[in-house]
């Protein structure tokens, strides 16, 4: 059960790093596209050469510094809007995180009570039944295996249920995450989109047709990568929540049948109880003889459910990275080609 415990704990302490490292990425990546496209529409205001020309000369100052405030003000309403989006998406995710989390943890003080009320329950039925029994072999060892069996198959009950919440809030957390970033790279494509719309917009108000349609080209180069990169990064919860849920499952059961395996020797040792102490002593090594390739078993089948785990996970994030790279490396490309 320590090992359990342990599992746990690390598996918390990765579970929250890694999470709270996915929303930082999240943050940053949103803040350097935006920038990167706000650069890219103040940079230029018009003012200078113009692969069309003559055009900018009919063009009025009054006409320009207005298309220039409203661009002005329509990045600014973007971010606006994006911020707020973000906002919100952040408070849904850590409102839904913190409420599978308290369910969590009731399911397993819940499974822990039921747990100690019977194997309470069985140990006094144990003791009614050999108060009576006068030292009598023939009570006291099948009131022993009685006892056994049913705190085995309570314990049984416990992992069952905390294996249950296990798997239920690992689904939340996930799916929380899942909502979360498709809210932030939702509104990310919004506002990279309208933001080109906004530059093509004022390029065309200000006479340059060019620039107006390479605003438009990298504008929509931002929105395709926000995309690549939320498909990279849900592809990477799903792969990660099936590993989260198969190493919950194959843990859960490594204990279960440990604990069958145990009490079904352990039941055999009572009820060949005797105050026979050379026969008690040997039916003690037999049972313990048998006990030890079991905990070996239930050990070795607890560490390939982690090693797996890991395996997968890591798998997962090589795979997202190297979508992302890919993303970046055909905005990129797509921004350069609307230099040309």
């Amino acid at each position: 059960m320590n090992t359990t415990k342990t599992t746990k704990v690390i598996k918390s302490n990765l579970t929250k790093k890694a999470t709270a490292f996915t929303v930082a990425a999240v943050l940053f990546v949103s803040i350097f596209g935006g920038n990167l496209m706000t650069l890219q529409a103040m940079a230029d205001t018009g003012n200078g050469k113009n692969t069309n020309a003559g055009v900018n000369a009919n063009v009025g100052t009054s006409e320009k510094q207005t298309a220039r405030q409203t661009l002005r003000q329509t990045l600014q309403t973007d971010a606006t809007t994006y911020r707020q989006a973000v906002q919100t998406a952040s408070l849904a995710y850590r409102q839904t995180v913190h409420a599978a989390q308290l369910a969590h943890s009731q399911a397993v003080r819940d499974a822990n009570i039921a747990y100690d009320q019977a194997a309470q329950q069985a140990r006094a039925a144990y003791n009614t039944a050999v108060r009576g029994a006068h030292g009598s072999v023939t009570v006291i060892g099948p009131a022993m295996a009685t006892r056994d069996q049913a705190i085995a198959t309570a314990q049984n009950a416990r992992i069952t249920a905390t294996v249950s919440a296990d798997v239920t809030r690992d689904k939340a957390v996930d799916n929380a995450l899942s909502a979360y970033q498709n809210s932030v790279y939702g509104a990310l494509a919004t506002r990279d989109g309208a933001d080109g719309t906004a530059q093509s917009t004022f390029y065309t108000a200000i006479g340059n047709s060019t620039l107006a349609t390479r605003s438009q080209t990298i504008g929509q180069a931002h929105v395709t990568a926000d995309n690549s990169i939320l498909q990279a990064r849900q592809t990477r919860i799903t792969a990660v929540e099936t590993a989260d849920v198969t190493r919950d499952q194959a843990i859960g059961s490594a204990q279960t049948a440990y604990i069958t395996a145990e009490s079904t020797a352990h039941v055999t040792l009572d009820n060949a109880y005797t105050k026979d102490s050379k026969a008690w002593n040997t039916g003690l090594q037999s049972y313990w003889n048998s006990v030890a390739p079991m905990a070996q078993t239930r050990d070795s089948a607890i560490a390939t459910a982690n090693s797996s785990h890991v395996t997968a996970v890591g798998n997962a994030d090589a795979t997202r990275d190297q979508a992302i790279d890919q993303a970046y490396a055909t905005m990129y490309g797509s921004i350069a080609a609307a230099y040309s």
